[in-house]
């Protein structure tokens, strides 16, 4: 749960909500799966790094409590790498039981 001051200074987890929405764009993409290609929404940040976004049913600030972790880095085992337009790969292959869960 936020804090007074952080609602009023407009924060999540300490960062600005502002550059929580200026540096995370969801996208679609095929992720493949243990069980084959799956189109899944994906987060693109700073325009470089792709991850998976597994929070599909995630609304207003739990939301931006989701994406500013992936912004502090505490989310690495979900990144993807676009091996082909369109279709994404696991960077650490060992990480695909941990984002099936």
């Amino acid at each position: 749960m936020r804090s007074p001051l952080e609602v009023f200074r407009g924060r999540v987890l300490g960062v600005p909500i502002r550059q929580i929405t200026r540096r995370t764009v969801p996208c679609y993409k095929y992720v493949d799966e243990d069980d084959g290609d799956r189109l899944s929404v994906c987060l693109l940040i700073d325009s470089k790094y792709l991850f998976r976004y597994p929070f599909e049913n995630a609304k207003l600030s739990e939301s931006l409590a989701v994406k500013a972790r992936y912004l502090r880095g505490e989310m690495e085992h979900l990144r993807l790498r676009e091996y082909q337009p369109g279709h994404c790969r696991y960077v650490d292959g060992g990480a695909r039981s941990a984002a099936g869960a």
